[in-house]
């Protein structure tokens, strides 16, 4: 599959945002492609200022109109202190003169534009196994341009820069967060089950957001690429959740604060104004009787 997501590298580059104690944590050439040194931006150093603020102007695009922007102090304190950015670029001069318009870039800049990012950071139970590594990151935001102005980038790139991403970061286990009619619902389920952490979360602006943790080195990260509907070691479902049934959500969340294991094992399903979720729900399974 990845063949096919090669011609993104004929008007992309990769990019990495990172400061030097994070980023030698990291792999600058994931499944075999070079992040140039040139691209590899130290986010304390005023030269990439411009890029910086680019960067951020797509989260506010992104973002902006559900709330959830993210201010300038919040991406260097909680993104690119603790963590990094990688994603996906394209030089100025490639961009048409409206695309250009539309992002806000300078008429004498001629560096990169970002059309994807890749947030991660380390969670602290990462670094249980006592090694100097964490294997436990935080997904903290990822995007394309394509959710802002379809077309504007190559098709794909979303999945791309999640394929190339998670092989960026040394992630044995992966926590994220999503809203429950989210289309980036249907890329996560792509990189294996997701087992909820939250079904509801009511700390989050969003209160129908779930969190799921997933481990994606003991999956072919391929799926991602070939957007299989049902991933190859997901059990099969036992349950349909309504996403917009706020006590179905209630539900759900009192057997997770329960203890009982439930994961998400496929795409969303949507039939009209309906979306429904295939779950499945460990504690309902019936154990087989014995003969």
């Amino acid at each position: 599959m990845l063949q096919h997501y090669l011609p993104i590298l004929s008007h992309c580059e990769p990019f990495l945002i990172a400061h030097h104690g994070i980023a030698a944590m990291l792999n600058h050439a994931p499944a075999g492609i070079a992040i140039p040194p040139a691209n590899v931006f130290h986010p304390q150093q005023r030269k990439n200022g411009e890029f910086l603020r680019m960067l951020a102007f797509v989260d506010a695009l992104t973002f902006g109109p559900f709330g959830m922007d993210m201010p300038s102090w919040v991406f260097y304190d909680c993104a690119v202190m603790p963590g990094a950015v990688f994603g996906l670029a394209m030089r100025a001069e490639r961009l048409e003169p409206w695309a250009r318009e539309a992002l806000k870039v300078p008429a004498d800049y001629a560096g990169l534009v970002p059309m994807s990012q890749f947030i991660a950071i380390p969670v602290l139970s990462g670094f249980d196994s006592g090694g100097g590594v964490p294997g436990t990151w935080l997904l903290y935001t990822l995007e394309s341009m394509n959710q802002i102005s379809p077309g504007i980038a190559p098709h794909g790139l979303l999945e791309f820069t999640v394929f190339l991403g998670l092989q960026v970061f040394p992630i044995r286990e992966l926590q994220g967060n999503a809203q429950w009619r989210s289309p980036k619902l249907t890329t996560y389920a792509d990189l294996g089950p997701l087992e909820l952490m939250t079904a509801l979360t009511p700390a989050h602006t969003i209160a129908h957001t779930l969190t799921f943790r997933l481990h994606p080195r003991a999956v072919n990260l391929s799926s991602v690429l070939s957007s299989p509907r049902v991933h190859p070691d997901a059990p099969p479902p036992n349950a349909l959740l309504d996403v917009d049934d706020h006590e179905a959500l209630v539900a759900l969340q009192h057997e997770i604060e329960a203890g009982h294991r439930v994961v998400v094992v496929g795409h969303p399903v949507a039939h009209g104004s309906h979306v429904r979720v295939p779950l499945f729900r460990e504690h309902l399974v019936v154990p087989r009787a014995i003969a």
